[in-house]
């Protein structure tokens, strides 16, 4: 298995995610034009889980990764 980086706008998004335990796009976005993108990223990869009504909350995956900022595929 191997490290891969979640680059800095990413691993910033999932760090403020993690002050709270449900959140929604607006709490943890950076205020760049490719939050969206990352955002959606990030729960395609299984770092957030949707849990309706527009919340998330982050994963297991999510908190290992949200350390150092690597994650393992």
């Amino acid at each position: 298995m191997a490290l891969i980086s979640l680059g800095e706008s990413r691993w910033r998004m999932l760090r403020r995610a993690l002050r709270s335990k449900r959140f929604n796009f607006t709490d943890c976005r950076n205020q760049t034009r490719n939050d969206q993108e990352h955002f959606d990223w990030l729960v395609e990869h299984e770092f957030f889980q949707p849990l309706g009504n527009d919340l998330y909350e982050v994963s297991v995956k999510g908190k290992s990764a949200a350390d150092l900022g690597f994650y393992e595929v």
